[in-house]
């Protein structure tokens, strides 16, 4: 994939069509916003890219106020490549493009920056100084550059708006099927396995223990029916189609209270795993984070969990 940034100004792309936006989590409707700018560039010979910001703009916005993403931006152009986009420029964003007015980000990135031929974004995109450029503005903008705008409409699932904060919403109450329906795929987290305190192992269940990044959003804390990937270098195929397991987000209450982690068990799975790159995908939420009476309680609720998480995996 080829990355542009501001300093490579003018680019020299053939008709190219653009899609613009934030796009944390790529789901189904920045989707839909993808296919429309991919459609369009191939009917005019053209050359598709995606423009986005680095970091989120509400980390400059609003830097008081916890962002967790769905995609961290690693992430993000994964699936930007996944979805068939061979380019992507990335505005670093800043105080300085925060204050600049609507007419002016037009002029200074899509008309002398890329010398667009077409724009397509959402029903409700807002951009520019105290987002005072909308879709309206784009049009009238376009006629005057040059360019044209396609506006595509809220993409809408059992009556509900598709959106990264629903979707955020709904992981963090646990509801991570549905948050994958909005997604388009299932919701994943992906983590470097580290050395944890083997408490799982002397339970019976040994786990991999994972560091998450930080700014990942976190679905709610308790147990979860997962499938793992590797992701790492030098043991091809060793999930070829994803391992089946169980996860558990929690502090280790039955043991008093421990530092938030991530750890996830892999059925009939030996090795090891220390220093190897994992993806989880978090597909149902099978019971909320619980303090047992005793260790032995615990070993009985984690032999219930792995059986039922056995049955809706293999379904």
């Amino acid at each position: 994939m080829k990355i542009y940034y501001p300093r490579d100004f003018p680019l020299h792309l053939k008709n190219p069509v653009a899609t613009l936006g934030n796009f944390d989590g790529v789901h189904v409707g920045h989707q839909a916003l993808i296919r429309e700018t991919l459609a369009w560039a191939d009917s005019l010979g053209g050359e598709p890219l995606v423009i986005t910001f680095e970091p989120h703009p509400r980390k400059v916005l609003q830097p008081a106020v916890p962002l967790r993403l769905l995609t961290p931006f690693e992430e993000k152009l994964e699936f930007f490549e996944e979805l068939g986009l061979s380019s992507v420029l990335i505005i670093p964003f800043d105080r300085e493009v925060a204050d600049l007015p609507a007419e002016e980000f037009v002029e200074e990135y899509l008309v002398y920056g890329l010398r667009l031929s077409g724009l397509v974004v959402g029903f409700n995109y807002r951009f520019g100084r105290g987002r005072s450029g909308d879709s309206d503005l784009l049009r009238q903008m376009g006629e005057r550059y040059g360019f044209q705008v396609r506006v595509i409409p809220p993409q809408v699932l059992d009556g509900q708006t598709v959106s990264s904060s629903l979707i955020r919403d709904f992981l963090l109450e646990g509801k991570v099927r549905r948050g994958g329906i909005f997604l388009g795929r299932p919701y994943t987290l992906r983590g470097r396995v580290i050395r944890g305190e083997a408490r799982g192992h002397r339970l019976g269940f040994p786990t991999a223990n994972l560091e998450i990044p930080s700014e990942k959003l976190l679905p709610a804390r308790g147990v979860y029916a997962v499938k793992v990937f590797f992701r790492g270098e030098g043991k091809p195929g060793l999930f070829p189609g994803g391992w089946p397991g169980v996860m558990n987000i929690g502090e280790k209450p039955t043991f008093g209270r421990h530092a938030l982690s991530v750890e996830v068990h892999i059925f009939d799975f030996e090795g090891d795993l220390y220093g190897q790159l994992l993806e989880v995908e978090v597909l149902t939420f099978l019971r909320p984070e619980k303090k047992f009476p005793s260790p032995t309680a615990l070993i009985q609720q984690i032999a219930k969990d792995c059986m039922q998480a056995r049955k809706l995996l293999e379904a």
